[in-house]
Formats: C-alpha cells, structure tokens, sequence
C-alpha cells in the first residue's frame, strides 16, 4: 500500500469517533486537496468518506454481536442521529436488519459455546512496538503479500546496515522476535475486496524505533488483558478457534475491549507443513 495513503487509514482506522475533514487528511497524507481523494481512491478502491463511513458500519456489526449496547446507542456510535438512517445504511451494508444480524450472530455463538476450549485462559500482556506492513484485499492473498513484503524488507536489511549503519546494537533474531498478524475484520464477514491485514513483528522498543529510521511503518499493540488460546492448523482449525475464543469469553462474562485482536505465530518461522502450525489467539477484554 502507498505509505502516504496508509497514514490515513491507520488514523481513520483509530480516530472513527471522529468528525474527518478531506483538507486534515489530505495534509496528513502529504497530498493537495486537490489530488488527495483521486489517490485515495486509487488505492483503497473508495472514497475517505465512504471508507470512514463503512469502519463505522462495521464496528455497530461488532458492537451488536459481542455487546449489550442498545440500538440507539450503537447507531449514535456510528454517526447516525436517527435509527431511520442507521437501518437504511446497516442494511445496505450487509443485506439486512441490525436486529436480524444480531440474531444471527447468536445462533453463531450458541453453536460455538459448545465447542470444549481447554486452552482458554486470561492472560496480561505488555504492549509492544512493532514493524507492519497493510495490505488491503482477500485474506489470503492480502496476509501472504504483506508478508513477503516485510520479510523482503528484513532480508535486504544487512545491506541496508552495510551502507548507514544503525546508531544502535540490533539484535534481531527470529529468537527476539514475535511475528503477529493483525485482521482488522472478520473475512466471513467483510467484503473480500475490504479485509485489511497487518503483518507485524515486534522486537524490543528501542529497535523498532531504530527501524522507523529506516523507513520502516511503526505502530504500537496496546497492553492489557487479553483472552487466549492455542490451536494448530488451517482454515477450518482457525475458524472454530476464532469463534470458539469469542463464545468462551462470551460465556464468562467477559467484556470485549475497543483493540484489534490478533495471532501470534509461534513456529510459523520453519514450519512448512500447516497442520503443524501453532497460532495463539488473543483477544483483548476490559
């Protein structure tokens, strides 16, 4: 992704309870007004308003299913000063009601609270700096791509060293390191075309910061309380994790927190076959 356009998506991505102005974010992206919305466009296949607008959206679906908030106030979240115009949106969206979508999500759930999650647990997590690489698109193809190209990005360093060494000592081992992956939406539920991944990989701060020199995106992953679990292989193993973790936490009354969940890849280094694969899952709780 352009890296000018993905400063603003990283900040509407952070600041939805925000009023944008195109001039702000045109500034930010180090564009003119003039050429800003084109290029945004260009890239992200919206405009900045819709894509806002669509975050928002997206974000009532997730209060609905995983919150007790009412429909007002979910819809005063989103932007919407009237539930009329909040139903007309929501439903354009995702091709139906709010209360439908609701309802749905909880026959979801009761089919995954039975699933037995022994590996469950609440754990406190520091937070940590990483650096990422956004791709936009089918999770696949999305997660794949931003992967090669942050790996490529750290191969390339030792000649990058070779010609400005870094002011520090970096020690930037596989054994220092924790790569985690960031989807900022549910690929069952989003458009394909819209499922926003981050590759991450996190070392000590000072590193990471070392890096942002270099040219490198840098963000932080925000500590706290998370709900883990564990699980090995593929698509179909990812999915009944995912959605067990969600009506395990559920299920205890845990309350979801307003932070993107995320895997941690464990042996994902080494590992080619990917039934062997060890992912943990956290999922950020109040």
């Amino acid at each position: 992704m352009n890296p000018q356009i993905q400063k603003v998506t990283d900040y509407v991505e952070t600041h939805l309870d925000d009023n944008f102005d195109v001039t702000l974010l045109a500034k930010l992206a180090g564009y003119s007004p003039y050429h800003f919305c084109r290029v945004f466009k260009l890239h992200i296949g919206e405009s900045v308003m819709s894509y806002a607008t669509r975050l928002k959206l997206e974000r009532a679906a997730t209060q609905l299913s995983f919150e007790n908030s009412s429909m007002i106030e979910v819809a005063l979240d989103a932007g919407y000063q009237t539930p009329t115009g909040f139903l007309k949106a929501f439903k354009t969206r995702f091709n139906t009601t709010p209360t439908n979508f609701k309802k749905g999500m909880q026959v979801l759930f009761t089919e995954y609270k039975g699933l037995e999650m022994n590996k469950a647990e609440i754990v406190k997590r520091d937070e940590v700096h990483v650096v990422y690489t956004s791709e936009l698109g089918n999770y696949e193809k999305s997660s794949e791509i931003a992967w090669k190209k942050l790996s490529e990005a750290m191969y390339d360093l030792e000649n990058v060293f070779a010609k400005n060494p870094p002011s520090i000592e970096m020690n930037l081992s596989e054994d220092n390191a924790e790569a985690l992956g960031i989807c900022h939406d549910d690929p069952k539920e989003a458009d394909e075309e819209n499922v926003r991944y981050d590759a991450s990989i996190a070392w000590a701060d000072e590193e990471i910061k070392e890096l942002g020199t270099y040219g490198f995106e840098t963000k932080s992953i925000a500590g706290g309380r998370y709900a883990k679990t564990t699980y090995k292989g593929g698509e179909e193993a990812s999915e009944d994790a995912w959605y067990g973790l969600y009506a395990w936490v559920e299920k205890n009354g845990y309350t979801f927190r307003d932070e993107p969940p995320f895997e941690k890849y464990i042996n994902a280094w080494n590992e080619t076959d990917t039934s062997k694969i060890e992912t943990e899952i956290y999922v950020p709780i109040v």
